[in-house]
C-alpha cells in the first residue's frame, strides 16, 4: 500500500498495528482516535478496518471496508479486507469478486487468493479453487523470509505433545514417522485436501488398515508444515500450542477418526 503519511502519521499507524497484532485492540481504538479527523487516507481506513474486524459483530468491519474500498478502489489491501469480510458473513458473490479484484490489482497478493479459493469451495467452483490455491503454493515458495523457529525446536515440541497422549495411543504409533517441512508439496493442489497452507498432515493407511495386513507398499506418516505454523503464531508459545493441536489431530485421524470426529474433539 502506497503512503505519502508524515512520519508522525507512519509512527502512529504502525503503532496501531503493533497494538492489534499483541491483542490489545483496546490500545489500538485509542489511537486511532488521534487518526480520525486527518485527511482520509487508504493506510488509515485499513487498519480502521482491522480493528473492527477483531469483534465478533462484523457489521462495523463490513461497513467500514465498504466506505474504504469506495473511496480507494485501487487499493488491493482493502478489496481484500472487503472481501474477507464479506466471506466471514457467508456473502460469497459479493466476496468473490472483491477478491478477485484484490488479486488483479495485485497477482503477487498470496493471502488474497487464498481467500479466493476459499469463496469458491463455498460456491462448489473446485476448479477455480484450485487454480486460486495453485497461485498461492507458488508464490508462498517464493518467500524466502527465514524460519523464526528450527525444524529441532518443532519437533521438540511435536515430541513432548506426544508424551501428553495416553499410553495405548502412544504404543500405537511407536513407528508413525513425523517430519517437519516447510511447506507442502506440490501434489497437494492435485488431490485433497487441496489447501497449501495446511498446518499438518497424515498420510497414508490408517491403524485398522495396517492390522487388516491389506495394505501393502504406502506407509503411513505425519507431516507438520513449519511455515505454515508460523504463519499463524505470532510467538513460541502459541507455537507450541499449536503444533500440539495439529499433531494430536492428524494422530486421531492415523487412529481413523474423520474430520468432525477429530472437530468434536477440540481438534479442529
Amino acid at each position: 500500500m502506497k503512503s505519502d503519511l508524515s512520519p508522525a502519521q507512519l509512527r502512529l499507524l504502525e503503532q496501531v498495528h503493533q497494538a492489534l497484532d499483541a491483542g490489545d485492540d483496546r490500545r489500538a481504538r485509542h489511537l486511532l482516535k488521534k487518526v480520525d479527523g486527518r485527511k482520509p487516507h487508504p493506510a488509515a481506513a485499513f487498519a480502521r478496518w482491522r480493528a473492527l474486524s477483531l469483534a465478533e459483530d462484523l457489521g462495523p468491519a463490513l461497513a467500514a471496508a465498504k466506505r474504504a474500498v469506495a473511496s480507494f478502489p485501487e487499493e488491493p489491501d482493502l478489496q481484500h479486507a472487503l472481501g474477507w469480510t464479506l466471506l466471514q458473513e457467508q456473502q460469497w458473490d459479493e466476496a468473490i469478486a472483491h477478491l478477485e479484484e484484490a488479486c488483479y490489482l495485485d497477482a503477487d497478493f498470496a493471502d488474497a487468493w487464498y481467500d479466493l479459493a476459499l469463496g469458491r469451495e463455498a460456491t462448489g467452483d473446485l476448479a477455480g479453487m484450485k487454480q486460486a490455491f495453485a497461485e498461492v503454493h507458488e508464490l508462498d515458495g517464493l518467500d524466502e523470509t527465514p524460519p523464526r523457529f528450527s525444524e529441532q525446536q518443532v519437533m521438540t515440541w511435536a515430541e513432548a505433545a506426544l508424551a501428553e497422549l495416553p499410553a495405548p495411543i502412544r504404543e500405537a504409533i511407536v513407528d508413525l514417522p513425523i517430519f517437519v517441512q516447510d511447506l507442502p508439496d506440490a501434489w497437494i493442489v492435485e488431490d485433497a485436501p487441496w489447501d497449501p497452507r495446511l498446518l499438518g498432515l497424515f498420510d497414508g493407511p490408517t491403524l485398522a488398515d495396517l492390522r487388516s495386513g491389506e495394505v501393502a507398499g504406502h506407509s503411513p506418516h505425519i507431516y507438520l508444515y513449519r511455515t505454515n505454523l508460523e504463519r499463524v503464531c505470532p510467538d513460541a508459545r502459541e507455537m507450541k500450542q499449536q503444533v500440539r493441536i495439529t499433531l494430536h489431530h492428524e494422530v486421531l485421524h492415523f487412529l481413523g477418526l474423520d474430520e468432525d470426529e477429530v472437530d468434536d474433539r477440540g481438534l479442529a
